[in-house]
Parts: structure tokens; sequence; C-alpha cells
């Protein structure tokens, strides 16, 4: 009978060998982080970095077609005026002159709305703005678009949300 259990004992034995074998293996596999999916392009605050010509120019409105970028949300919107989606963009309007964004309120075009990047591509814009002058109704001009014209700051989401 001790044959017997000595082979038990050995079956045993090389059973539990095994076992403690392949357990390196197994939490090997526990340590290795699993495969990253590709990480979407990061969200971005933008804001309408226009600027007044002189102390009498005004903003009045503007229409924007974005490429390189998808249009998340509106933000905000500066006091007086509409902002609205467009296919590929957005637009915006005073509805009255003393909306206008002149030199004292262009902190009214700060965070204005929300994007996300294209991987692998350029934000491009193109439209234009629309400005004035008060009190003189023939000094109108369309200023083009540039990418210059958006400052871009990194954000999960609209502040205040």
């Amino acid at each position: 009978m001790r044959i017997w259990r000595l082979s038990l004992l050995a079956l045993t034995l090389a059973a539990t060998a095994a076992c403690h074998d392949s357990k390196p293996a197994q939490d090997a596999g526990k340590d290795a982080k699993p495969p990253v999916a590709p990480a979407q392009p990061a969200t971005e605050l933008v804001t309408l970095a226009w600027t007044p010509a002189n102390a009498e120019q005004n903003l009045q409105s503007f229409d924007l077609q974005l490429t390189g970028a998808e249009l998340i949300s509106i933000c905000r919107k500066p006091p007086g005026w509409v902002l609205e989606r467009t296919a590929g963009g957005i637009k915006g309007y005073a509805t009255v002159g003393a909306g206008f964004v002149s030199v004292e309120h262009l902190g009214d075009l700060n965070d204005l709305f929300l994007i996300r990047p294209q991987a692998g591509q350029t934000l491009g814009v193109k439209g234009k703005l629309l400005t004035g002058v008060y009190a003189d109704d023939g000094g109108q001009s369309e200023v083009p678009a540039t990418p210059a014209l958006l400052r871009r700051s990194p954000a999960k989401e609209c502040p205040g949300r």
C-alpha cells in the first residue's frame, strides 16, 4: 500500500506544480494593461478674438463656417444677440443696436461655443463679420474670417455647466 500512497502523493505534487506554474502567466496578464482605444480629440472653448479698428467701431453680426472641427455646443451669447448653429458652423447677430459689441464690451465675445477638433485636421474658418460705427449707418464693413479670429482653450464643457 505504501507504493499506492507514494504514487498518489507524486500525482498530487505534479498537479500542484502544474497549477502553480500556470499562475505566473495568468498574473502577467493581470498586470498588462488592456489595449487603449484611440482617444477622441479633446474639446475646446472658443472665444471670438475680434478687436475693433478704433473706439467707434462695433461688431454687429458674424457668420462662420468651420472645417476640421465639429460644433458641440453654443455656450453663451452676448446680451441682445441671437446665436444659431448652421450647417458646418455658427452665426450670430445683434437684435438691437444696443447689442452691438464695442471696445468696452469685448468680454461678451469670450467662451461663445465649444468645438471638437477632428483628429489629423487643421481648424479652418470661412465667413465674415459685419462691423459698423455708431451714429453712421453708412459705416458698415465686412471683415473676412480667419483662423486667427478664433482663440481656443481646452475645456471639457461650457463654463457654468
